[in-house]
Parts: C-alpha cells; sequence; structure tokens
C-alpha cells in the first residue's frame, strides 16, 4: 500500500480539495489571498505546495482568528487558515477519514461520511420507543479549546504510522493551539479539526459502549439515555470520571438529568413527552409519535456546526 503522504499529494487528491475548499468558500487567512485568486492560478499553486511538501519545506501560515456569536450566547473562537493551507488539510483529511472512520462507533454522528443529526434523532427515537426515557443531557466544557494536544498527538501516532504524515499533522496543531502554555486547544475553522475530535472523544465512545449505556454524540454534544433517574445519576458520575482522564470536564450549568416527560432539547431538536419540534427554513415543525424523523432533516445541521 502506498505511503498517505503520497495518496494525499496525489494530483488528483490534491485537484479534489481545492474544489471542496472552493465550494465552501470562506474567507482569507492572515495572507489576504482569497479562494478567487487562488483560483487564477490553482494548478501552479498545487504543484508548489507539492514540491514544499516533498521537500519539507512546507509551513504553515498563522491562523486569522475571528469570534462569532454562539446562539446560546457568548462567542465561539475560530482559527481561519489560509486558502493554500486549507487545501493541504483538505487532502490530507480525504485521506485520513476513511482510514479513521472505520474505527469509530455507531453512537458517533457528527462530522463524518453519511451520518448527520438525521440519523441521531432516529436513534434517539429508537431508545425511546425502548423505554429508556431518561437521560443525560451532556455538554463538555469549552471542549475544542481545552483538548489536550498531548493526548491527541498519542492518538493519532496509533493510527497514522507514515512519518512525513505526522509531520504535517504536527505542524497543523502547532498552528492551532489555542493555550500554547499549557498545550491545549484545536482550533475550530481547521478542516481537520473535526476528525481529529472525534479520534479525541473515541475513547468516551467506547468506554461508554462497551458498559452497555445508550449513547447519542454529535461532535461534542451528546446524551446518555437510560431506563430510570437513577441510572443517569450513575451515569453521569462515570462520564465525569472518564472526562477527567482526558482531561476535559462538564459544563456544570449545562449538564443536567431530564427526561421526555421533562423535555430537553439536543442540537436544536426540542423533545417533549411523545413528539419533538425543530425550525425548517424558519418554520417550527412538529412530528408526533414513533414517526421517525422527516426528510426535511437529512441536510439539517445544528446551528454552530455548518
Amino acid at each position: 500500500m502506498a505511503q498517505l503522504l503520497d495518496r494525499m499529494l496525489a494530483f488528483g487528491n490534491m485537484t479534489e480539495a481545492w474544489e471542496e475548499t472552493r465550494g465552501a468558500g470562506q474567507a482569507p487567512g492572515v495572507d489576504h489571498e482569497s479562494v478567487r485568486r487562488f483560483q487564477r492560478h490553482w494548478e501552479s499553486e498545487l504543484q508548489d505546495l507539492i514540491s514544499e511538501v516533498r521537500a519539507n519545506r512546507y509551513k504553515p501560515r498563522p491562523l486569522r482568528i475571528v469570534y462569532i456569536p454562539k446562539k446560546s450566547g457568548g462567542r465561539r473562537r475560530l482559527g481561519i487558515p489560509t486558502v493554500r493551507d486549507r487545501v493541504l488539510q483538505r487532502a490530507a483529511l480525504q485521506v485520513l477519514e476513511p482510514r479513521l472512520d472505520r474505527k469509530f462507533l455507531s453512537c458517533s454522528y457528527g462530522y463524518r461520511p453519511k451520518r448527520s443529526l438525521y440519523h441521531a434523532v432516529a436513534a434517539i427515537l429508537h431508545y425511546r420507543q425502548r423505554k429508556l426515557c431518561w437521560v443525560l443531557d451532556a455538554d463538555i466544557d469549552n471542549f475544542f479549546d481545552s483538548l489536550d494536544q498531548l493526548l491527541l498527538q498519542k492518538l493519532i501516532q496509533k493510527e497514522v504510522h507514515d512519518p512525513q504524515m505526522l509531520r504535517l499533522l504536527q505542524l497543523w496543531l502547532e498552528a492551532g493551539v489555542v493555550n500554547a502554555h499549557e498545550g491545549k486547544g484545536v482550533s475550530q475553522g481547521m478542516p481537520i479539526s473535526p476528525l481529529l475530535s472525534n479520534l479525541y472523544l473515541h475513547e468516551l465512545d467506547w468506554q461508554l459502549v462497551r458498559n452497555r449505556w445508550a449513547l447519542v454524540r454529535y461532535a461534542d454534544d451528546f446524551i446518555v439515555l437510560t431506563y430510570s433517574r437513577a441510572e443517569a445519576e450513575r451515569c453521569q458520575g462515570i462520564v465525569a470520571g472518564i472526562l477527567a482522564d482526558m482531561k476535559l470536564r462538564f459544563q456544570e450549568e449545562k449538564t443536567r438529568i431530564t427526561s421526555f416527560d421533562e423535555g430537553f432539547e439536543f442540537l436544536g431538536v426540542a423533545f417533549d413527552k411523545d413528539s419533538y419540534t425543530y425550525l425548517w427554513q424558519e418554520k417550527r415543525v412538529r412530528v408526533h409519535g414513533n414517526q421517525g424523523p422527516l426528510w426535511s432533516m437529512w441536510d439539517y445541521f445544528p446551528h454552530g456546526y455548518e
């Protein structure tokens, strides 16, 4: 099998990465180069990138830091790479994602091929039908900014054995670090960040699923469904311990024990007794009973995860 770096730098893969980057748009990085400007000489730009990486001359530019408002209040920190760095990260993602996604469990729905909030809602309804009506509604405190880079590097090294690819990932982690003094954080806004976040949180998935807890996770938002309040409370203590081992913690004010009778919201979908509602094209859609998620939810993205 060809080395990962060779597959990543194949011109066809790089071209596909450029097309994805162009389609996604996004603001320029610190060099002020726009997607439109890059497009004028995209073929030579890709060739230059390939040559730089092969000669070990490539070094990512610093991220341009911007803040966007959160729906729940406060601001979300984004690190915007340059267009050329986004293209290269996308090329790496296209090679790494199929390799890592085979490892991930079925309880994980965010940022994965052919998976979406639609499937997460279907899972929640399935558990409701099985009478798992109590819910640990969990929120990780400042996940992306708190993620421990040393632990993440160890997880990456278990899965990626190409030293040149590891070097690139290390460079991007260094560029995207949020708290350099403590070695914490991976900036949202980098194409590679969602995959790395799923790799990091796979440990949480594995620990819960092997102990038969009903977990539904979308990126760093998750719920655990149980038969009783006592079970949910016990689960909360177990999850707190797992997160502590991962150098994470609950955001206390947003983590609670609730139920379908009391109602709860998961990524913009509000569950209440035997129904659930969500906004679609500025209209509130309500679905009753055991009817599965509507097709309009197939392309529904939670706020802040677009």
